[in-house]
């Protein structure tokens, strides 16, 4: 019995665990490589009906080895549209990052030049897409848009296969992995969606049309819903023949109009967000329905999203902001608020939370007076940096679109 409470004595909470292992990530600057990208980046741009937030991160294995963050995200607007993409540049391929970020920059040309075709030749494109769902009209736009994003994932994949022909011969990128580079090197998934408001009979909705192609993920999330239906999944995650694998935009299997229209999505509803996000952020939220949802309230708590209006309670206790050290300067830690402990520590369901703003606000990083920073763009880059999830380690990527309601 003694040795028994000894070893509970000696257990650790989860929060003790993830303090322990966060203080042993070392840090390691981006290395001098062919084409380096940066440590973080960060956008964000507002359009009559949306407001896009998006920032990428280089994961703490990447720091810690020394190597390339390999995501990357890029977003257009178009006369009332958006159209975003992120991309994940595989983990164990040295140029990945390339890779991805020309899938990316595809998808937005060829997109952008596509849709301005579709516009010219059906100028109340956007009345038709506010027509009854099973209308022949509606259904016909539908079709043109579903296949404007899976061309342009042709043009991604063709993007991809240019990058490496114009560096395979290179002599820096053949030293640096000690071989003639191969097209495999420049593997990436692609994520892609286009957000289109339309007004109905039941008064403005979002047409969104979204492709998936690997790991990640895209979610809706409409605020002033109730679970579960604030939060609608529009992909899949692709596995690999083996667990743990993914699948990449360079694997001809999954190059056909075939194969893209099966990960093709349409949705038309009620939408305060849409976002974007590879694995890296997307595996710290699982099983994404209904954890999302989750990471929806923590970008809320920690500034980066807006709180609705409501009283704050004051009889209430809820948990003060937790910081570890962060692994670019040990020195250094960012307070941030997590919605599982509010829900922990308040013996609240994740229901309970979602539509509680007072409680939201009075778990804010705003209501304990932190500004880390005021720009939102910022403050989810200082985010996806620092907070600490077991077993995280990934580049991390987030794309949210935000409706202008």
């Amino acid at each position: 019995m003694e040795k028994e409470n000894n070893i509970n004595a000696e257990r650790l909470s989860d929060r003790d665990v993830t303090a322990h292992t966060a203080a042993l990530w070392k840090y390691n600057p981006v290395p001098e490589s062919p084409e380096p990208f940066p440590e973080t980046v960060c956008r964000t741009e507002k359009s009559e009906f949306f407001n896009v937030i998006a920032a990428s991160v280089r994961g703490k294995k990447h720091k810690h080895d020394g190597t390339n963050c390999d995501d990357n995200f890029a977003f257009e607007f178009s006369d009332g549209t958006v159209i975003a993409a992120v991309s994940d540049g595989a983990g164990s391929k040295a140029f990945s990052r390339i890779g991805s970020k020309a899938a990316c920059s595809a998808v937005m040309k060829y997109a952008k030049t596509r849709l301005s075709a579709i516009k010219r030749d059906n100028p109340d494109y956007r009345k038709i897409l506010g027509m009854p769902l099973d209308s022949a009209e509606f259904g016909e736009m539908c079709s043109q848009l579903a296949a404007m994003l899976r061309d342009s994932y042709a043009e991604a994949f063709a993007a991809v296969e240019a990058a490496f022909e114009k560096r395979k011969d290179i002599p820096e990128f053949e030293q640096a992995i000690g071989r003639k580079p191969e097209l495999k090197d420049f593997s990436c998934t692609l994520l892609a969606a286009a957000a289109i408001p339309v007004d109905t009979a039941n008064g403005r909705e979002y047409l969104t049309v979204s492709i998936q192609l690997g790991d990640g993920m895209i979610a809706a999330v409409d605020e002033n819903a109730d679970l579960p239906g604030a939060l609608i999944i529009l992909g899949a995650a692709d596995s690999g023949s083996f667990a743990g694998e993914t699948e990449f935009i360079t694997s001809e299997q999954f190059r056909s109009s075939e194969s893209l229209m099966s990960r093709t999505k349409i949705r038309r509803g009620k939408l305060t967000s849409l976002m974007l996000m590879t694995d890296g952020v997307a595996d710290d939220y699982y099983p994404n329905n209904p954890q999302l949802l989750r990471l929806a309230l923590d970008l809320k708590l920690n500034g980066i999203l807006p709180i609705p209006d409501a009283d704050i309670p004051s009889e209430i206790n809820v948990p003060e902001p937790v910081s570890y050290p962060w692994v670019n300067d040990s020195d250094v830690s960012y307070a941030l608020q997590y919605a599982k402990n509010v829900l922990s520590e308040m013996g609240l369901t994740l229901e309970q939370l979602w539509r509680n703003y007072g409680v939201q606000k009075k778990a804010s990083l705003a209501a304990f007076e932190i500004v880390h920073e005021k720009e939102p763009e910022e403050m989810l880059k200082i985010w996806l940096d620092n907070y600490v999830e077991r077993g995280s380690f990934d580049d991390r990527t987030l794309l949210i679109i935000n409706t202008e309601n």
